[in-house]
């Protein structure tokens, strides 16, 4: 293993991963200083790994970029030294469908994917600022947030390419669309990307409306708790009242809040 040390982003990389890995510290240094006017931001390290030295390290499939944070263990990004050629066809055609829709995507699969690390990278600031509530599709809105709102003011070029493909990923057709099915697992991968669409075009929509009234907000009600999130986002944010409604279950299945809480007791 090399190591490119950094008080903030420190990395390790695999053999021949070296250059790889230092372009993706300065990603993530970016990310970085854009959101320090918020709140510290602990050291977040940086592994690009093989897939031998991935597989020797975590349990989690060689291929998609994902975080394991904690803030007594650490915060940690993995990102492979090479996708998988089966996943670059897998996630190429997933998107078909999409692309026959809205036309070309903004980028290759494995840009999405470098991109997307931005996206795990927030993750861990949302642990260190404790923002993570543990009920999935919040804690993966609130990293969509955090992610597009730090890319808008230090890399707006790819903030633009992100909000691209989060459009080009809302095309595609889910078979469970409710929210409260995204707590349950596995999902399929069309879902899993339908529903990082649709987080990707809201997260960008508040943005552009009250750039990061959101963030100061949560950041006010912290630490966020599973139980109190939805009344906090809801009183931050009235109108995504009508957006969780588009993720409602059928009308015969029973009535749930986004959470998959019943509303009688979410109320």
């Amino acid at each position: 293993m090399q190591v490119l040390p950094h008080p903030f982003v420190p990395a390790q990389a695999s053999e021949g991963a070296l250059l790889r890995a230092r372009a993706l510290q300065r990603y993530l240094l970016e990310l970085r200083t854009a959101l320090l006017s918020y709140g510290a931001v602990p050291p977040v390290h940086l592994m690009v790994l093989s897939e031998s030295d991935w597989r020797a390290r975590v349990h989690h499939p060689y291929g998609f970029p994902f975080q394991r944070t904690s803030l007594k263990e650490g915060l940690y990004v993995f990102l492979p030294k090479q996708y998988p050629e089966r996943l670059i066809w897998r996630l190429r055609e997933v998107l078909i469908p999409a692309i026959k829709r809205v036309g070309r995507p903004p980028g290759q699969p494995d840009d999405f994917l470098d991109l997307n690390l931005g996206h795990e990278y927030a993750h861990a600031v949302a642990v260190a600022w404790k923002l993570r509530v543990r009920v999935r599709w919040i804690d993966e809105f609130i990293a969509n947030y955090l992610y597009l709102l730090a890319l808008r003011q230090a890399l707006p070029e790819l903030y633009a390419q992100a909000l691209a493909w989060g459009q080009l990923l809302a095309q595609l057709t889910p078979s469970q669309p409710s929210l409260s099915s995204y707590e349950r697992k596995p999902k399929a991968l069309v879902d899993q990307l339908w529903f990082q669409g649709q987080f990707t075009v809201k997260a960008g929509a508040l943005i552009e409306a009250r750039h990061d009234g959101l963030l100061k907000g949560l950041l006010q009600a912290s630490p966020l708790s599973k139980g109190g999130v939805h009344k906090v986002l809801l009183g931050l944010e009235p109108g995504l009242k009508e957006w969780f409604a588009q993720f409602a279950p059928p009308r015969n299945s029973p009535k749930t809040s986004p959470g998959g809480i019943p509303l009688e007791a979410s109320s």
